[in-house]
């Protein structure tokens, strides 16, 4: 069979050059996060004792502490700021109560979300996401009193435009625009088109058009923000009339924050690791891995708002005077939520099956993400290396490689902690039923 490329020689020098490229991949150990739970064992092995595992467990008290840190830090950097919770991060009735009950906003991206957030009872709402429905954009205009709708195409401004003047409604919307090289392209409208949409926008009769949004996800820092409010300060300083820009009454800067020092990842899914990865495993050897794996880089929330702020400060204060939108997820819910396990079967020293599997978390994340294994049962602040396996029918369906125990045996009680973002909201019924949720309060 012919090689799959035009030039071995060349595709060598590709290869050689990842493989030599400088990296700065963090190192170390989430040890201040084990010891927190180490410390608090009693109170989830007692859950264990009461409950049927695998099961979540909702810690309230994480859930308020996030929701006001966040708060707290944007409020006092961004005076005139708002925060819509994004509940597709996690639906849980408990958690978006919560945010509910601080007064957030909620941010939404399909009809089931719209739904859900009404249901709820939130006073304000945000609806974005691509590929709106006429139905969904109906029962958005029906609510406009507490809906602002974030435009995500030129054709979905025409469908809207239908919508409004069926329901004979008036509708408050933003639209989203997409900056060149950007990897989340998928979305919005390139910036270069705004001033074109604006203009369609004010000949829409019933459409109130009143800000930009821009999201961007997994920021590790305040950078991006910064470099997206210059570029479209940049844009609008040249491209609008004072008059027009007098009418701009938000800029919704979207979500992308990432928790604080509380995960990580594998090495063979950096790009030098996936070439030592399938090179070592189609000549069936292990990968010569300096480390087990790195940490995820992020900062405080503090830091985010501090960084956000002063780009604010420096170009957008000078042409416009808004109010700023923010829609966390991941940091208000990823601390909050922790799966409970329970070891079935000791297969080996190095490898073990617990009875519940990944539909839990909805994904193969953890053959990618490291999050640390605890055994509650068997505590110690020194990882082992043993393979927790779920309980599905898949070879893929594994927790993680290590675990902080003395030793593994059956009948060992497992926390999963900070699962609380993407997980509980792309849980499956497959194979097993989702798992209850239990509230810590």
């Amino acid at each position: 069979m012919p090689m799959p490329i035009k030039s071995l020689s060349a595709e060598e020098n590709n290869v050689i050059r990842v493989l030599r490229q400088k990296t700065n991949h963090q190192t170390g150990e989430l040890s201040h996060l084990v010891k927190k739970f180490i410390d608090k064992k009693d109170i989830f092995l007692k859950l264990a004792e009461k409950y049927q595992t695998p099961f979540y467990v909702l810690d309230s008290e994480e859930l308020n502490k996030n929701i006001l840190e966040f708060q707290n830090a944007f409020s006092e950097n961004i005076k005139n700021s708002e925060y819509f919770y994004a509940i597709k991060i996690n639906h849980h009735s408990e958690v978006i109560k919560a945010v509910l009950k601080y007064d957030y906003g909620l941010d939404v991206s399909s009809e089931r979300e719209l739904k859900l957030a009404l249901k709820s009872g939130a006073k304000k709402i945000v609806f974005s996401g691509p590929g709106k429905t006429e139905s969904s954009l109906s029962l958005a205009a029906k609510h406009s009193d507490i809906i602002t709708v974030n435009i995500d195409s030129f054709t979905e401004l025409n469908r809207l435009k239908k919508v409004l003047a069926k329901e004979k409604a008036q509708m408050r919307a933003g639209v989203r625009i997409t900056l060149e090289k950007d990897d989340w392209n998928k979305f919005g409208i390139p910036l270069k088109d705004l001033k074109k949409f604006m203009e369609l926008a004010d000949k829409t009769p019933g459409l109130l058009f009143e800000g930009i949004h821009y999201h961007l996800s997994w920021n590790k820092d305040a950078l991006p923000y910064q470099n997206a409010i210059k570029k479209i300060s940049e844009y609008l300083k040249g491209n609008m009339e004072p008059s027009r820009l007098k009418r701009l009454k938000f800029i919704d800067l979207g979500g992308g924050f990432r928790p604080y020092s509380s995960e990580g990842y594998y090495p063979w899914i950096t790009p030098e690791g996936q070439i030592l990865k399938t090179a070592y495993d189609h000549l069936g050897l292990k990968p010569p891995f300096k480390e087990k794996y790195y940490l995820t880089e992020a900062i405080t929330i503090e830091e985010y708002a501090q960084g956000i702020s002063a780009a604010i400060k420096k170009y957008f204060n000078p042409l416009l005077n808004c109010v700023y939108y923010f829609e966390p997820g991941r940091v208000i819910a990823n601390n909050a939520m922790h799966v409970i396990l329970k070891i079935m079967d000791v297969k080996t020293p190095q490898k073990s099956i617990a009875d519940g599997g990944i539909n839990i978390t909805g994904w193969e994340r953890f053959e990618y993400d490291y999050c640390p294994l605890i055994n509650l049962t068997h505590p110690s602040h020194q990882e082992i290396d043993h393979t927790i396996y779920g309980s599905l029918c898949m070879p893929q369906d594994l927790w993680g490689y290590h675990c902080y125990a003395k030793k593994i045996s059956e009948g060992d009680i497992i926390i999963v902690p900070y699962q609380g973002a993407l997980t509980y909201s792309l849980a499956q019924n497959f194979i097993h039923p989702i798992p209850k949720v239990y509230t810590l309060k």
